[in-house]
C-alpha cells in the first residue's frame, strides 16, 4: 500500500479546496447570467430555466473535474500554462457534454441555446482565470505563520545541492528551507546562507532557527547516529523526512510500498496491476473494437481488396509475429501495404520505400493499415492504447540500446500510444528515438488512467486528420 506523505496530503487538500471553489463559482455564474438576462436584458424568463436540474448538472461536472486536478499539481503552483490550458479544456468539454446531455435527455426547449453557449464561453474564461490564480492564492492563505514547515537539511553539501531545488519548488506547500547542517566537522567552514552549523550543535540550531522539520539526507549506516538525530527531533518537536539515497542508482523514481511491518521500494507504480483498472480498460477496448469489427472493417476490407488487386495482387492482410504482454508472441494483423514475395519484411519501412505500392502509401500515411488490429484488441492480444509492439528481433536490438526497454511488456501493446501522440511514429533511425519512445511508454505504464487513455485516443484522432511527417 502506497504511503501518503505530508506533502501529498497538503497538495490534495489544496486541490480539494480549489475544486470546491470551482463548483461554487460555476453555479454562481449560471445564476448570475440568468438574473442579468431576465432583469437587465429581458431576453429570458425565470420559468423557462430549470434551475435545480442545471445546477445539479453543473455540480456533477465539478465533481468529475476532481479526477483532472492532479494534472495541475505541482505545475499549478508555478502557473504552468500548458497544464492550465489542458485542465481548462477538459473542464469545459465535460461541462458542455453535461449541459447538452441534460437538454437532449429532457428535450428541454425552454432554455435558450444562446444562453447555454454564452455560459460555456464565460465558464471557460472564468475557469482559466481560476486555474491560473486560485491555487497560488489558496497556498499563500493556508501556509503562512504557524502552518509553515521550517526545514533543516542534515547531510553532506553534495546531497544538499541535489535537494535544494526540489525543496525550493515546494515553497507553495509551506516548506521553507533554512539551510544545511553538515555531518562532518570542519573548523574552517564559514557559516553562510546555506551552511549554518555542524550536527554536533543540532539541538541548539533547531531552537535558534525555530525549526520544525528535519530532512535527513543520509544515515551514515549507523543506527546509533540516526537515533541521536531522532532523539533531538522528538525532544524539539520536529517532524522528520528521510531522504532515499538509493534513487540515485536507478534510472526511474522509486515508490515506497508498505506491506505489513515491512517497507519496500519499487521502481515504478503500475496502476494496471489493479484488477479493477484492468477490467475497466478491457471493457473500453471491447466497446471500441466491437463496432469497428462489425461495421467498419467489412466494407473497408472490400475496398482495400479492390485497390490491392489493381496495384499489387495478393492477400488483403499482412500477418507478422510481434511480442506483447509479458513477452508473449502473438500474430498481428494489418492491411497489406507492400508487394508480396518481399524477402525483407523485417526491415522497417523508410521514406519512398520501393516495397510499398501506391495505395499502400495511402494506407500507411492515414494509418488505415492498422485498423485490422482491432481484431487483436477483440481477441485480447492488444489494447487500443499502449506501447506499440515490435518484432522479436527488433525487441532484442532495441533492448541492447536501451537497457530498460523490456519493461514495456508490463502492459498489453496498443494500436496507438503516448509516444506516437508525441511525434514518435514510424521508422527508428537513431538510438535517441528509441530512448524517447521507451521513456514515453514507461511514463504511460506508470501514469495510466482511463482519462489518459481517452486523451491519447482524442490526440490520435487529430493526428490522423493531419498525419505526421514520419508517417510513411
Amino acid at each position: 500500500m502506497r504511503q501518503v506523505s505530508m506533502l501529498d496530503r497538503r497538495s490534495q487538500g489544496l486541490l480539494t479546496l480549489h475544486g470546491c471553489v470551482v463548483i461554487a463559482a460555476l453555479n454562481a455564474l449560471f445564476v448570475l447570467q440568468a438574473v442579468v438576462g431576465v432583469e437587465l436584458t429581458h431576453r429570458y424568463d425565470y420559468d423557462l430555466i430549470n434551475f435545480p436540474l442545471y445546477l445539479m448538472g453543473i455540480s456533477a461536472s465539478g465533481i468529475i473535474f476532481f479526477h483532472f486536478y492532479p494534472l495541475l499539481s505541482p505545475g499549478m503552483f508555478r502557473r504552468h500554462s500548458a497544464r492550465i490550458f489542458q485542465v481548462t479544456n477538459l473542464q469545459t468539454a465535460i461541462l458542455l457534454l453535461m449541459l447538452f446531455g441534460i437538454i437532449f435527455a429532457t428535450k428541454d426547449k425552454g432554455i435558450s441555446r444562446i444562453f447555454v453557449g454564452t455560459y460555456l464561453i464565460l465558464s471557460y474564461l472564468m475557469l482559466f482565470s481560476i486555474n491560473s490564480t486560485l491555487p497560488r492564492g489558496i497556498s499563500r492563505l493556508m501556509f503562512k505563520g504557524g502552518n509553515m514547515r521550517r526545514c533543516l537539511a542534515i547531510g553532506k553539501k553534495a546531497a544538499y545541492d541535489n535537494m535544494s531545488e526540489w525543496i525550493d519548488s515546494r515553497k507553495s506547500l509551506g516548506m521553507e528551507l533554512i539551510g544545511l547542517v553538515d555531518t562532518e566537522f570542519d573548523a574552517n567552514a564559514e557559516v553562510g546562507s546555506d551552511y549554518i552549523g555542524n550536527v554536533a550543535k543540532l539541538e541548539e540550531l533547531v531552537s535558534k532557527h525555530y525549526v520544525n522539520q528535519l530532512i535527513l539526507l543520509e544515515t551514515r549506516q549507523s543506527k546509533r547516529w540516526v537515533q541521536q538525530i531522532m532523539s533531538v527531533a522528538e525532544e524539539q518537536g520536529c517532524q522528520v523526512m528521510i531522504y532515499n539515497p538509493w534513487a540515485e542508482f536507478f534510472e526511474q523514481p522509486l515508490t515506497s510500498l508498505k506491506d505489513g511491518p515491512h517497507t519496500f521500494f519499487v521502481p515504478r507504480e503500475e496502476p494496471l496491476e489493479n484488477p479493477f483498472n484492468r477490467l475497466i480498460k478491457r471493457v473500453v477496448d471491447l466497446l471500441i473494437a466491437t463496432p469497428v469489427i462489425l461495421f467498419l472493417l467489412p466494407p473497408l476490407i472490400l475496398w482495400v481488396k479492390a485497390k490491392q488487386a489493381s496495384q499489387s495482387p495478393g492477400s488483403v492482410f499482412f500477418k507478422q509475429k510481434r511480442r506483447g504482454y509479458n513477452k508473449s508472441i502473438f500474430t498481428i494483423y494489418k492491411f497489406r501495404s507492400m508487394h508480396v514475395n518481399n524477402d525483407d519484411e523485417a526491415r522497417q519501412a523508410s521514406k519512398n520505400d520501393s516495397r510499398v505500392f501506391e495505395f499502400g502509401q495511402f494506407l500507411r500515411r492515414t494509418s488505415l493499415d492498422e485498423l485490422p488490429q482491432f481484431w487483436n484488441v477483440f481477441k485480447g492480444d492488444m489494447s487500443v492504447v499502449g506501447p506499440r509492439p515490435h518484432l522479436p528481433e527488433h525487441d532484442k536490438l532495441f533492448g541492447e540500446t536501451v537497457r530498460i526497454y523490456p519493461q514495456r511488456h508490463f502492459v498489453k501493446p496498443g494500436i496507438t500510444g503516448l509516444a506516437q501522440c508525441n511525434g514518435f511514429r514510424g521508422e527508428i533511425t537513431e538510438p535517441a528515438m528509441i530512448r524517447s519512445r521507451v521513456q514515453y511508454d514507461l511514463e504511460y505504464i506508470t501514469e495510466w488512467s482511463l482519462w489518459l487513455d481517452l486523451e491519447i485516443m482524442a490526440r490520435t484522432g487529430m493526428i490522423l486528420v493531419r498525419p505526421q511527417a514520419s508517417a510513411y
